[in-house]
């Protein structure tokens, strides 16, 4: 099965300690040049001034290494865990606001339209790159019903998804043409999201 990290190093002649970085730095630029069809492991290495088997010791198959790059261009929520649903809904907000406000994102939207034509790869990307966020918030709810702070008949999978899709909205190029973007509708969203999960009694701390 592909994989995101980079394969264990071989005795020998010591590593580069800057070619990992210079080799992801290249995956991401080739990606957002010519999308997954058209990535080359000979144009990585002429990108990242390695050789090709410099890339295979790390990354052995053509998928691990597009998988790699992908991850960087993937948030990756902790569980912030502080006793409060509206605080910890208000972390996870800003914590995807900041990852999507970052151009680096849009590379990773345009390659979403070809994993179609790529099962396997997508298969791995959504388990480490979408599966995990959205078990994060599923945790964050789940802890929030345990409380009693949210309704007990909420679906907690289709809550997860609704929040971080309107957030991946609010991120779009159609939304900031509207002139909406996700800092500037985070609290009139948050009011009608947690509105919508509350418990009946329970008005929240703000």
């Amino acid at each position: 099965m592909a994989s995101t990290s980079p394969a264990a190093a071989k005795p020998g002649r010591p590593r580069d300690p800057g070619a990992d970085e210079r080799i992801i730095q290249a995956v991401v630029d080739e990606l957002a040049e010519v999308g997954i069809a058209g990535f080359r492991i000979n144009s990585i290495a002429a990108r990242a001034k390695v050789a090709k088997r410099t890339l295979y010791s790390r990354w052995p198959e053509r998928d691990d290494l597009i998988l790699a790059g992908l991850a960087t261009l993937s948030v990756r929520l902790d569980p912030p865990c502080t006793g409060s649903l509206e605080e910890d809904i208000r972390l996870l907000y800003d914590a995807m606001a900041e990852h999507l406000d970052s151009p680096r994102w849009l590379i990773g939207a345009r390659c979403s339209f070809e994993f179609p034509d790529h099962p396997e790869l997508y298969a791995t990307f959504q388990r480490d790159c979408i599966d995990q966020p959205l078990a994060v918030i599923e945790d964050v709810l789940r802890d929030a019903q345990v409380r009693g702070e949210l309704r007990s008949d909420i679906d907690r999978s289709v809550a997860a998804e609704t929040f971080a899709a309107s957030i991946g909205g609010f991120s779009t190029h159609i939304a900031r043409l509207r002139g909406m973007n996700t800092h500037a509708v985070r609290d009139r969203f948050l009011d009608l999201f947690l509105h919508g999960l509350r418990a009946v009694g329970d008005a929240g701390s703000g």
